[in-house]
């Protein structure tokens, strides 16, 4: 069916996060190509269809491009400081989230053992059944199973977070090498764009227009207050 568009494995379900699949057919122009959810697509009724066109996010995108463009080429400086402070300011929250729940999941653990322990000595006094005990240990030890692989997840969470510097020089270094952008391809987006959000078509009370919201993550840097809506005729 020719080349893959290039908006292909970019886009993402904004309510259960799966990919957006991309439906197209032979015979189709361009402006029938869309996207729809993949659970939605797989599993009726987990999720909406979060239906968009690929000429509507194409036609956000290339403008979104062109002002991260233009606003960093002007405001570099106070572009890199914005960011630096986001950057310090998400990494902080991280590391406060993620410490407290591995503090928790790592006490109760300890916990567990002495709680394991108890009806352990119960069993080999014969105060408890066999069936009793294995019901009772199997319970508590699927628990500290589960919380210890939380534990492991946590610990590289908090290991990645610790690694992480925010690349600003290299994001606007690949925003040097381009002025404006009069037309989109893979390459510009892949070099500049992490993925897409689409969020679920909302009527508009008292017309027959429907918007829908997309949210661009750029690459090294995240969501910059990039909430943009898109039009839609009901």
């Amino acid at each position: 069916m020719g080349e893959m568009p290039v908006l292909s494995g970019m886009l993402f379900c904004a309510d259960c996060g799966a990919k957006l699949y991309q439906v197209r057919a032979r015979g189709w122009t361009h402006e029938q190509e869309h996207f729809v959810c993949a659970t939605y697509r797989k599993q009726k009724g987990k999720c909406t269809s979060h239906q968009i066109r690929n000429v509507q996010v194409e036609q956000i995108l290339l403008v979104e491009i062109n002002r991260m463009l233009a606003f960093v080429r002007e405001r570099e400086s106070e572009f890199a400081e914005l960011l630096a402070k986001k950057n310090e300011r998400d990494l902080n929250r991280q590391f406060r989230e993620c410490s407290r729940e591995l503090e928790q999941a790592t006490q109760r653990i300890t916990k567990l053992d002495s709680i394991i322990q108890r009806p352990y000595e119960d069993d080999l006094d014969g105060k408890i059944s066999d069936d009793r005990f294995d019901k009772m240990t199997s319970a508590y030890e699927q628990e500290q199973k589960d919380l210890q692989s939380r534990v492991i997840a946590l610990r590289e969470t908090l290991s990645k977070a610790k690694a992480q510097r925010l690349n600003i020089d290299f994001f606007i270094a690949q925003v040097r090498k381009n002025t404006e952008v009069k037309e989109l391809d893979a390459e510009i987006i892949q070099a500049l764009v992490e993925r897409i959000d689409a969020f679920k078509a909302e009527k508009v009370p008292g017309t027959r227009t429907k918007k829908q919201t997309i949210l661009i993550h750029w690459n090294f840097i995240g969501a910059v207050e990039l909430l943009q809506d898109l039009k839609k005729s009901a």
